[in-house]
């Protein structure tokens, strides 16, 4: 039917051919790829490019004017998928991607937790100088031009009329995040990612002795390349994982059920870190369907507590003295436990009444803001949105509900 590209400038993960529906936009007929575009920025040699799911979908953008022939040579009607700053911010590719009139660029906005991270306000100069001795993408001089031009519009164009380039359709989680000037027959509500991983698996049962348990959603905290260097203290390491399996224990016992560790994607490739949780299944890949069958939800600040949320289980978010050197973890969980409302216990003192409260949060205004907003479809994203911009590039005059929200 048609080419569906997504713009990606970060990592590859193997989860894409769930986040992006891939396999379902295949059955409707379409073709795929996403087109890899960190080597213009020069920083490809930074970040993940291995996941072998995708591998077959995959083009990598190794120059604008390789970038430009791609696009000369796209179908009519070809859909592009970005975040909406990728383009919005670095308009140079979208000049190059919207210099035919024929393609459609649908920029995706999600909302999310705001996470903290302190104070890191800089101040327009430096942000600017930075940006373009940074990344390749500004040069030549004329990229910068295009660059400083954009900021001014952005920034100062609404007061005289001038708008900055904007996406011919704007994919969103929240009408909140909808601006007031923007085109409402042009807005596509739809779900957070982990809705439509929910709507792909919600059939997927797991083996009943997995069920009616309580499922902690561990992040190889101290393991997990990205917090490599966390564990640099010896004595830290040892005394969380035995106070997490003390804390899981006594839940155990508090509430008669068996503890299931949802393990982390990179527990693939350390063998013996289950050994960490002796006594305890350990299963890694099947998160969303321990969480649909959980009787208690346990975690530190997983975003698989999406899934609590969505099927409104009792979460306990947990704690440790150790954590509170390190404001990567710090942030994110005192940010997720305010927007949940959900009770937090330190693995390192607590009593037994903490385990006794009320663990079960109200969910609604989580899921309104983060999730799903009320009366949108059940139906998967990426589908609906392409359904949708095809249908009104070809005069039709289908209802699409999602799409007429606010």
């Amino acid at each position: 039917m048609g080419k569906i590209i997504f713009l990606e400038s970060r990592l590859f993960r193997n989860s894409m051919i769930e986040t992006y529906q891939i396999n379902q936009l295949k059955e409707s007929g379409h073709e795929i790829e996403i087109w890899y575009l960190g080597q213009l920025f020069g920083v490809s040699n930074n970040i993940v490019l291995k996941a072998p799911a995708i591998e077959e979908y995959v083009v990598m953008i190794n120059s604008l004017s390789y970038l430009k022939a791609k696009v000369e040579d796209l179908p009519a009607n070809s859909v592009f998928f970005s975040m909406l700053g990728l383009l919005y911010y670095y308009p140079i590719l979208y000049k190059v991607i919207k210099s035919r009139k024929d393609l459609i660029w649908i920029g995706r906005i999600t909302k999310s937790i705001p996470k903290g991270g302190g104070n890191n306000k800089q101040s327009i100069f430096k942000a600017v100088f930075g940006s373009i001795m940074f990344y390749r993408i500004y040069r030549p001089l004329g990229n910068v031009v295009l660059y400083l031009v954009q900021k001014v519009i952005r920034k100062w164009g609404r007061t005289v009329g001038v708008k900055s380039y904007e996406p011919d359709y704007l994919m969103v989680t929240n009408v909140k995040q909808v601006p007031q000037s923007f085109p409402q027959d042009k807005v596509i509500i739809t779900h957070a990612d982990d809705y439509n991983i929910h709507l792909l698996k919600k059939n997927i049962d797991v083996d009943t002795s997995l069920q009616d348990a309580i499922v902690f959603l561990d992040q190889m905290l101290y393991f997990h390349p990205d917090f490599r260097n966390l564990g640099e203290d010896k004595k830290d390491v040892e005394d969380y994982y035995y106070n997490l399996n003390k804390v899981l224990d006594d839940l155990s016992r508090t509430y008669g059920k068996p503890v299931v560790v949802a393990g982390h994607p990179e527990a693939d490739k350390n063998p013996q870190y289950s050994e960490k949780f002796k006594g305890k299944k350990f299963v890694v890949g099947k998160s969303v369907s321990l969480v649909r069958h959980a009787a208690l939800v346990v975690s530190h600040y997983s975003t698989a507590v999406n899934f609590a949320a969505i099927y409104d289980k009792p979460l306990l978010l947990l704690v440790s003295n150790s954590f509170k050197k390190y404001d990567k973890i710090m942030n994110p969980l005192r940010a997720f436990s305010g927007a949940l409302q959900a009770t937090i216990v330190n693995i390192d003192d607590y009593n037994q009444e903490a385990l006794e409260q009320s663990l079960k949060p109200d969910y609604k205004l989580y899921k309104e803001n983060y999730i799903k907003t009320e009366n949108t479809p059940e139906e998967l994203s990426y589908p609906y949105a392409v359904d949708y911009v095809l249908a009104r590039a070809k005069g039709s005059s289908t209802s699409y509900k999602m799409a007429e929200t606010y």
